[in-house]
C-alpha cells in the first residue's frame, strides 16, 4: 500500500460516495488507475465494504450500552458457543472477546431502558455459562470513527 493507496482509503472513509472522476480530481490520476488501485484493495481484503452511516438516534434508537461479560468457565467450547450466540442478536453492534476482568465486552443499542432489560433477561441472560453482566450506559458521546489514521493530512 503506498501514498496513493492511503489518500485514496482515506477520501472514501470520508465519503463513500465520491465518484471515479471526483477521486481522480482530487488525487491527480486518471479514472482508470483510480479504478484499477480501487478494484486490487477490494480484492486484497484492505476495502472490505461501503456501507451508510446511520443516526441511530434518529433511527429511533437512543440508548447505547456496553455490557461486560463474565462467563463461569473458559473451556474453548463456551468461549465458541457464546460468540456463535451473541452475534444472533440484532441489538448487538460490536462484540469483542478481551483479556482483563472480565471476558467480553459487548455494545447494546436499543431503544430505551425497558428495551435493555428486556434485551438481558430473555436473551443475554438465557445463555449459558454466563456469571456476571453488568452494564455502562452512555451519557455522551465525545468521539466515535471509522476513518483509519493512514495518512497526516487530509487531500484537499
Amino acid at each position: 500500500m503506498d501514498a496513493t493507496d492511503r489518500k485514496l482509503i482515506l477520501l472514501l472513509q470520508q465519503d463513500g460516495k465520491l465518484t471515479m472522476k471526483e477521486l481522480s480530481g482530487k488525487l491527480g490520476l486518471s479514472i482508470t488507475p483510480i479504478y484499477e488501485r480501487l478494484r486490487r484493495l477490494e480484492r486484497d481484503g484492505l476495502i472490505t465494504g461501503y456501507h451508510a452511516s446511520v443516526d441511530h438516534k434518529k433511527a429511533g434508537f437512543g440508548f447505547v450500552v456496553f455490557s461486560s461479560v463474565t462467563l463461569e468457565s473458559h473451556k474453548a467450547e463456551f468461549l465458541s458457543e457464546f460468540e456463535t450466540e451473541i452475534i444472533k442478536f440484532s441489538e448487538v453492534m460490536e462484540c469483542y472477546h478481551l483479556a482483563g476482568s472480565f471476558d467480553f465486552l459487548v455494545k447494546v443499542l436499543v431503544k430505551d431502558m425497558d428495551d435493555y432489560a428486556s434485551f438481558v433477561n430473555k436473551k443475554l441472560a438465557k445463555l449459558n455459562n454466563i456469571r456476571l453482566v453488568q452494564s455502562m450506559m452512555v451519557l455522551k458521546k465525545i468521539k466515535q470513527t471509522a476513518v483509519l489514521p493512514l495518512i497526516d493530512e487530509i487531500p484537499s
